[in-house]
Parts: C-alpha cells; structure tokens; sequence
C-alpha cells in the first residue's frame, strides 16, 4: 500500500506542477480601460458626424457649381445633394472595408438629418454661411424656409 501511496503522491504532485507552470504561462486577463469600452459608441457618433460633414461638404460644392439655385430646381438639388453625400460615404466605407453596416446607418442618418434641417443653420449664423456661400444664398436660403423647421424637398414642416 504505502508503494500505491507514494506512487499516488508523486502522481498528484506532478499534476500540479504542470498546473503551476501552465498557469505562469499564460497571458493575464485582459481588463479593458474606459476608452476601449467607449470606442464603439463613439464610433457611431463619429459616423453620424461624417454624414452630417458630407452634407456640409456637398452643398458647398454644389454653391460652387451652380450657385443659388433658381426657386424651381430646389427639390433637384436635394436629390443631387443626397446622392453626392450618400456616394461620399461609399467612398468613405470602401476605405474603413464595408467591416460594420451599422456604422453606414449612422452615417446616413446623419445625411439624412442634415439635409433636411440645413437650412435651421442658416437661420441661427447667417454671417457665417455668408462668408461661406454668399448674401444671396443665404437670403434665398431664407426666403424659402422657416427658422426651426424641416424643409423636405421643397415642403417647410415647421417645428415650433
């Protein structure tokens, strides 16, 4: 018996040294700091925050091209302006490789928001979007919208 014993023993010690070197071997839990844990909500107030830019981007280029639109060709333009941001952010996705779709919601929630109350901007800094645009952009800007409204292709919806 006391062969079986010691036999046993030894057998028991052995496992827990395998246990004791397996255990030094391996890597410590990682514990995630607050940045880590806040990287992916702020991801999609950064995607909602590149759609918004897009918007801003693509009427700016739009002024540049055509100018203040004639009173007719506004509803265009918001379809022109919304397929330009929405192909900038495309572009913008092929570069972050299509990796999460809901990020690509965002963004476009972003250019869906900012095209429609764009105009509210206008309304609240109107000297600014005059350096940027120009006197008559923002007054025509004014003319056919309302302070603290959406103004969805051509339709004011006042919101106050």
């Amino acid at each position: 018996m006391s062969t079986e014993q010691k036999s046993f023993e030894d057998r028991i010690a052995q496992i827990n040294k395998r246990t004791k070197e397996t255990a030094s071997k391996n890597p410590k839990p990682k514990t995630d700091n607050v940045w880590k844990r806040l990287a992916y909500p702020a991801a999609f107030v950064g995607a909602f925050m590149l759609g918004s830019m897009v918007v801003f981007l693509t009427r700016f280029i739009q002024f540049q091209m055509v100018g203040v639109p004639e009173v007719g060709k506004v509803n265009t333009q918001d379809f022109i302006g919304i397929a330009m941001a929405s192909l900038a952010g495309m572009v913008i996705s092929m570069f972050l490789r299509d990796k999460q779709k809901e990020f690509a919601s965002a963004s476009t929630v972003g250019v869906l928001l900012t095209t429609f109350t764009f105009h509210n901007l206008v309304w609240a800094y109107p000297t600014h979007f005059e350096q940027m645009y120009s006197e008559d952009w923002v007054e025509f800007m004014q003319k056919i919208t309302e302070p603290s409204s959406l103004y969805v292709f051509g339709i004011t919806i006042g919101l106050s």
